[in-house]
């Protein structure tokens, strides 16, 4: 039987007790493996400490046209202890393949060859059903095997002997809905009929109150004053806010409507007109551009069909005469007679600022990427026309979508880790280029000097990468980095 023993890490040297006893035990032990853990580790028992080296399984797919001429030399490397070619790794039956290797545990780490790096979190989830740790397994594109030495990195990186750190495991499954307006009632509607433990706040009570948020995704804590909420998930939700003006300057029947923002606009806009034309006179419709989606073309045409003009137009001059304007498509200046301009413009939300400087955000920050509410801040989404690019009824259904979203991830049960990075006090120059260029808000300043928030902390090597004084480490195995398309370690939270 395997002999197995507690131990704790030493400090200041890196390294682990378990290494000491492992050569004090060298010479009576068997030579079966000894595995080992630490006593504040989770139950699960990563076979991290091995009294023989590590071997890595090499699984490649053909289906994505891999050039095999290429990995002659890796094939040929003793730390491999397992290699198979597959028609197709990311099908059901390439991953039931693999799947019946690990379970076999004759190799301690895995690498896939050819597939999409974001088929990560899939393989890691086949390695940790048979105890191995995901920091083990990395994935090389297709297109990254023909970059010199890549396949060779991914193998010393998933095959690094020194042990993986985790932080604690994710501990709340319930929902933090900041926001107001249609959108905000609507994602609120959709969490309740998802289940989901839903916290309520508005812009206004953060920017009234000293907020300030800690943790990470699964256990994040914000302080609102006296108040402590936790939750699992932020979701962000306000609506740009629109202004109407009007003014009147006699009791003569010419309107003119001007447009002055974006979609958010366009209820207000076609209201204003219908009200317009109703009263009767001339109606006028300028904008700079239309922005809009093309849905309502019927009701714009039966607008200008009862009397409505519609004029392209950057500039609007007052004059005692009337509206001054410079038509963009006919080239000419007109002077309209109106008694009246109403002027319909957009604006961020009150607090929206607030909100996002809370959770570490930049100002303006809007989601412009294709999967909906992702805001680049890991357990932080964002929806709304305030937050988004998205336009007229797509805002709602990608509010909706994120919701169902934030439901799945937290209430899925898949174990949550994170890889860390960590300072060298004694190498550390405080030159502050890790505090400026992280994304997460992980480095910051105490009284000893630039440590690393371990709740923040997403390990995307950015700083390890670029620090001029070569003082923050991180385990090679447990880079979550992208490198030349390769994604290493473990590759995003699961919550």
């Amino acid at each position: 039987m395997p002999r197995a023993m507690r131990h704790s890490r030493t400090e200041g040297t890196g390294a682990s007790s378990w290494q000491e006893a492992v050569s004090s035990r060298r010479t009576s032990s068997t030579a079966s493996p000894t595995a080992y853990w630490r006593q504040d580790a989770p139950r699960t028992i990563w076979r991290v400490g091995m009294t023989e080296p590590m071997k890595a399984a090499v699984f490649i797919c053909r289906g994505h046209g891999v050039d095999l001429s290429a990995l002659r030399s890796l094939l040929k490397d003793p730390r491999i202890g397992h290699a198979e070619i597959l028609s197709r790794c990311c099908t059901p039956e390439g991953r039931d393949q693999i799947q019946l290797h690990l379970r076999g545990r004759t190799t301690q780490a895995l690498l896939v060859i050819g597939c999409p790096g974001e088929l990560l979190k899939d393989y890691q989830a086949l390695a940790v059903s048979t105890a191995m740790s995901p920091a083990r397994v990395a994935v090389v594109p297709a297109a990254a095997c023909r970059t010199v030495g890549m396949t060779e990195r991914s193998l010393a990186h998933i095959l690094d002997p020194r042990e993986a750190l985790f932080p604690p495991a994710r501990t709340e499954n319930g929902l933090l809905l900041i926001g107001e307006g249609r959108n905000a009632d609507a994602a609120l509607e959709q969490a309740k009929k998802e289940d989901l433990a839903v916290q309520s706040l508005t812009p206004f009570d953060l920017v009234e109150g000293q907020a300030r948020l800690l943790g990470g995704p699964g256990r994040f804590s914000l302080e609102v004053g006296e108040s402590i909420y936790r939750f699992g998930a932020a979701l962000l939700v306000m609506d740009q806010q629109v202004t109407l003006e009007r003014e009147r300057w006699n009791d003569g029947q010419g309107t003119m409507v001007l447009l002055a923002g974006g979609e958010e606009c366009e209820d207000a806009f076609l209201q204003e007109l219908e009200s317009a034309v109703n009263t009767g006179g001339k109606v006028f419709a300028a904008a700079q551009e239309m922005p809009f989606t093309g849905c309502s073309e019927l009701r714009y045409a039966e607008l200008q069909r009862r009397g409505a003009t519609f004029l392209r137009a950057a500039e609007v001059t007052i004059t005692p005469e009337g509206a001054f304007v410079k038509d963009q498509h006919l080239g000419e200046e007109l002077v309209l007679p109106i008694a009246e301009l109403v002027t319909i413009s957009s604006s961020p939300p009150f607090g929206s600022e607030a909100v996002l400087k809370v959770f570490g955000l930049p100002p303006g920050t809007r989601v412009k990427d294709m999967r909906p509410g992702e805001s680049g801040q890991p357990g932080v989404f964002m929806g709304g026309s305030a937050f988004t690019t998205f336009m007229g009824h797509d805002i709602e259904e990608a509010t909706l979508a994120t919701v169902m979203t934030i439901a799945d991830a937290l209430q899925r049960s898949a174990p949550s880790y994170s890889i860390l990075a960590s300072i060298d006090k004694e190498k550390c120059s405080l030159c502050l280029t890790c505090l400026r260029l992280c994304p997460y808000q992980a480095p910051f300043i105490v009284e000893e000097g630039m440590i690393i928030s371990t709740e923040r902390c997403q390990g995307c090597g950015m700083c390890l990468s670029l620090c001029p004084s070569q003082a923050i480490e991180m385990p090679p195995a447990d880079l979550r980095g992208e490198m030349d398309g390769t994604k290493l370690g473990y590759g995003g939270n699961s919550s």
